[in-house]
């Protein structure tokens, strides 16, 4: 009985201290698990792939529209050639020289296998007169002929005359030169007056003009 009655306070401390620490866990826990479930949610990140999706459209945007320049590449371009009793539309790639001697326009052609020149001007004299001495500045080959047509020019019947051979241009300083070519167009604008169209050059570069040179005249028109 003495022994028993040593003991029982004793029992009964460690009793209360174990009630003690069972009833404090559940309010750290419950104290953990609030702050967790009150902590606010993260924001999820962007994946990659919509990203880059998101990205592609602003390149596109970002191209450059097409021009109006771009568009009137895709066609040949002129330079409008205005002289006192006609005017003409000239291929914006012909090279007009400022200020010429003697004549109303002056255009360089260029080519490869030298340039050419054209040459535009009013004179009086015979349609006839003028062709004989542009073939006397040529030395033609054996057999050769030259060509002389009519094209329509605003209305009026033009001639023109396509002469090849050893040229002798007749200036100061220059000799007869090989293998060239003259083109030349006579457009009547008054029973005695001429408007009188001339290229003259290698035969190559005039090969590569021809075309264009008859289209410049056909573009003539009279005042």
């Amino acid at each position: 009985m003495l022994l028993r009655a040593r003991f029982l306070p004793v029992a009964t401390l460690c009793v209360a201290a174990l009630i003690c620490v069972g009833c404090g866990e559940p309010a750290q826990t419950g104290s953990a698990t609030e702050k967790l479930n009150t902590a606010p949610p993260l924001e999820p990140e962007t994946p990659p792939a919509a990203a880059s999706e998101t990205a592609e459209p602003a390149k596109e945007e970002a191209a450059a529209p097409k021009t109006d320049a771009a568009d009137g590449d895709e066609t040949t371009a002129t330079a409008n050639v205005d002289l006192k009793g006609m005017t003409f539309a000239a291929p914006a790639d012909w090279n007009r020289e400022a200020n010429p001697f003697f004549v109303e326009a002056k255009f360089i052609l260029p080519g490869e296998d030298g340039d050419a020149e054209l040459t535009i001007m009013p004179a009086g004299g015979g349609k006839q007169a003028n062709i004989d001495r542009w073939i006397g500045q040529f030395k033609m080959a054996d057999g050769d002929e030259p060509a002389v047509t009519e094209i329509d020019v605003d209305g009026k019947t033009a001639t023109m005359v396509d002469i090849r051979g050893t040229f002798n241009s007749q200036r100061p300083g220059q000799g007869p030169a090989e293998n060239q070519r003259m083109l030349g167009f006579i457009i009547p604008f008054s029973p005695t007056d001429n408007y009188f169209v001339k290229a003259t050059g290698p035969q190559g570069t005039l090969a590569t003009h021809k075309d264009a040179i008859v289209e410049f005249v056909k573009t003539g028109k009279l005042k």
